[in-house]
């Protein structure tokens, strides 16, 4: 049994005495504070004592039991009560059991009936100190598992790689929707290569921005890198404005290097590779946010070709369309243009030659804004010459749906389509879109995968993605913005989708443009 001491309050000593044998030899483990006979001294006593368990009488000089209990119970709500009292009227009980009272017992006290409480009191004790102890283990445990997770991410950003399962671990214990976040390079321009950050210097870093949002560090060399999670409230839009304003609040004579906004933790390692490089070469102190470098080959090799491509696509003329796509991009290899920017030029001609179909042909498919083919397979090409037989790979299909009879599972695989491309922004189901072209869902799964080779869900996410790709085009729409109105409301998840659909990430994209 654990030692819980007790504290009795009446003004009858022969009473005191009493409780006082009763509980020596019941309870021997109690520890028995000295007894008190008013209401003030029960208040004094239980300040500095603070008792497990009081027992008090209602009628005592000056202060009575009551109003003395009135005055502590909001200090000490785990301590129990039992009120011994000649009193028996109702409303002494009632206000009693207000302050939440264990027992109510009328004097004289009955051995069994004291006894029994005193057991309950006990056993409840010890149930409320196991609950608690198991509490602060698991808080104990739990912290120290997200320490170790929070010294994981951050050692794996500078190993330029990052966990999945600490990655998971981390995620839980934010207990909130992750929303990104941008890393930040800490440099004193006066170091001259040698580290400055002692425990004391990076507690106080970290200390002062996790009064403002979560906040992880780690020393590396001569750097401190902190990774900042603002959560909601800030992102990719307004996250400069508030960071300056963060890192000027400290009030510290460093060079800060800030990364882009990054939306999943796959991306730290870049972040602390633009974070540091914003640094180089700098000798003063301030607040420098990495750009992308603008590239000297923005533009699209096949713009002032697209409409001779179209022509010749249209005309059925697949093979020499294939053969001028090779010229050009055996043009664009021999100027260096990066393979990145030209799949993404690629991606916005395949949009351009969809269009351009549907207006001369009419035909329902190419009204949707879905790419069929090799699209993802296209976005993935390591080289020059895997993207360009991809990209012939997609146009010769293009050009075998244009010459595609329009026999009755195209017409129904059509109206499936135009459902997709009317309702794609939020979550339409297989089943919804099969009742309104008026077919089971079994059988318009069967006829996508029969036409296609592709599920329902891969060709509505193909189809929100290509959305995508048009909205990226406007550099004022925000990730977020685009993200749901394509139908994602979670711009993580977003994301993600989007960077397993075209192997880059939605900046490199837009970088491209």
């Amino acid at each position: 049994m654990n030692d819980y001491c007790i504290l009795i309050a009446d003004d009858e000593p022969i009473e005191c005495i009493a409780l006082e044998l009763l509980l020596k030899n019941n309870f021997p483990n109690l520890r028995i504070l000295p007894s008190v006979s008013n209401g003030i001294d029960f208040v004094a006593s239980v300040g500095q004592n603070c008792p497990d368990i009081v027992i008090v009488d209602i009628n005592m000089p000056g202060l009575n039991g009551l109003d003395a209990l009135d005055m502590v119970r909001s200090r000490y709500p785990e301590m129990k009560i039992i009120i011994h009292s000649a009193y028996s009227e109702f409303e002494y009980a009632k206000r009693a059991f207000s302050l939440n009272v264990f027992d109510y017992m009328v004097k004289p006290v009955q051995k069994p009936a004291f006894l029994d409480a005193m057991k309950r009191i006990l056993d409840s004790l010890g149930k409320e100190q196991q609950k608690k102890t198991s509490e602060e283990t698991i808080h104990q445990l739990t912290g120290e598992v997200n320490r170790l997770a929070e010294h994981d991410i951050m050692s794996s950003i500078l190993l330029g790689e990052i966990s999945h399962q600490t990655s998971r671990i981390f995620l839980r214990s934010l207990n909130q929707e992750y929303l990104g976040g941008f890393l930040v390079t800490i440099r004193h321009p006066a170091a001259g290569g040698v580290s400055l950050w002692n425990a004391k210097a990076s507690q106080e870093i970290l200390t002062a921005v996790n009064q403002v949002c979560l906040c992880l560090g780690l020393a590396h060399y001569q750097d401190f890198l902190l990774y900042l999670i603002p959560g909601p409230g800030v992102s990719e839009g307004n996250y400069r404005q508030w960071a300056a304003h963060l890192l000027e609040s400290l009030h510290k004579p460093f060079s800060f290097g800030v990364s882009s906004w990054k939306f999943t933790l796959d991306e730290l390692p870049d972040a602390q590779k633009e974070s540091s490089s914003v640094l180089i070469g700098r000798q003063e102190p301030g607040i420098f946010f990495f750009e992308y470098a603008v590239s000297s080959h923005t533009q699209n090799i096949f713009q002032e070709e697209e409409e001779h491509l179209a022509d010749l696509l249209a005309a059925g003329k697949t093979e020499p369309c294939c053969k001028a796509i090779e010229n050009l991009l055996e043009k664009a290899c021999s100027l260096c243009i990066p393979l990145a920017s030209m799949k993404t030029c690629s991606a916005y001609f395949l949009l351009y030659l969809h269009r351009e179909m549907a207006k001369r042909f009419a035909f329902p498919l190419y009204a949707t804004g879905y790419i069929p083919g090799a699209w993802k397979e296209m976005w993935n090409s390591a080289s020059y010459e895997e993207l360009n037989g991809n990209l012939c790979l997609i146009v010769s299909h293009l050009a075998k749906l244009l010459s595609h009879p329009m026999n009755k599972s195209w017409e129904y695989v059509s109206k499936a389509f135009i459902c997709i491309k009317q309702m794609y922004s939020r979550d339409i189901s297989l089943e919804e879109a099969a009742e309104l072209v008026g077919i089971s869902p079994f059988y318009l799964s069967r006829l996508l995968k029969q036409e296609l080779n592709e599920t329902f869900v891969e060709i509505l996410t193909k189809v929100r993605i290509t959305e995508a790709l048009l909205l990226l085009q406007d550099p004022k729409k925000t990730i977020r913005q685009i993200g749901e109105e394509v139908g994602y409301s979670n711009t993580t998840y977003f994301y993600k989708v989007f960077k397993k659909q075209t192997g880059m990430t939605i900046g490199e994209v837009r970088r491209c443009l």
